[in-house]
């Protein structure tokens, strides 16, 4: 079997993508690595990479039957690696309560990811981080940034480093938050393959393999 890569020896793993405050990232990875089950990151370090990545992608669709063989040869590679069920975005407490300039960058990146990801039903986090306990976040400026995103008030989580506790416990929420979206992403993706599945007549028992295989990896992804 070790000849065999990766993705094909050891069951599907959700990947999730970090975009934002490059410092964490390590970190951050280590953690939702160490988690049973385990998530994949895609750490990016500002906005205009993960805009410039999934820009690249061309949705193909699951149910053509133009390819050679049973499955794309990179297809559980990609979603391991390359299309993430969930992007969190990251940004430092001194630019959500700063001056109007930094402010508008925020917004900015918010809108500008969020126009991204959207038609590829990426689900989106929305992170603020903290460089101490006392930094003060304006609460106004806070229900801004989540009425921008679009997000539900679970979705948008502060993060702190500045000791232990603070850390465990941004760690714990961010991981669990990341767990539920990532769960709702597959299902979704899981149903939507079914659904068409379900209004298409197939010519070949390839063809009717490839879609049965697409969609057991994303209810498995989505448990």
């Amino acid at each position: 079997m070790e000849e065999y890569p990766e993705e094909l020896r050891t069951p599907p793993v959700a990947l999730v993508s970090l975009v934002g405050c490059a410092e964490h990232h390590a970190l951050i990875s280590s953690y939702l690595n160490a988690e049973r089950p385990p998530i994949n990151t895609l750490a990016l370090p500002d906005l205009s990479k993960i805009v410039l990545l999934l820009s690249k992608q061309i949705k193909s669709d699951p149910l053509s039957g133009d390819n050679g063989g049973i499955l794309k040869k990179d297809w559980l590679l990609k979603h391991r690696t390359r299309v993430p069920a969930v992007a969190a975005a990251f940004f430092n407490s001194d630019h959500v309560s700063s001056d109007p300039a930094q402010w508008l960058q925020v917004c900015s990146d918010i809108e500008n990811l969020k126009n991204v990801i959207r038609p590829k039903n990426i689900k989106l986090i929305v992170a603020v981080v903290q460089s101490s306990a006392n930094d003060e976040i304006s609460e106004d400026r806070m229900t801004l940034m989540r009425k921008r995103a679009e997000i539900d008030t679970k979705y948008l989580v502060v993060f702190n480093a500045s000791d232990d506790l603070q850390l465990k416990q941004s760690l714990d929420r961010l991981g669990s938050t990341f767990a539920e979206l990532a769960n709702v992403y597959y299902k979704e993706e899981g149903l939507k393959v079914k659904t068409r599945v379900e209004k298409k007549s197939f010519n070949s028992h390839e063809l009717n393999v490839r879609c049965c295989f697409k969609v057991r990896v994303f209810v498995f992804l989505g448990l």
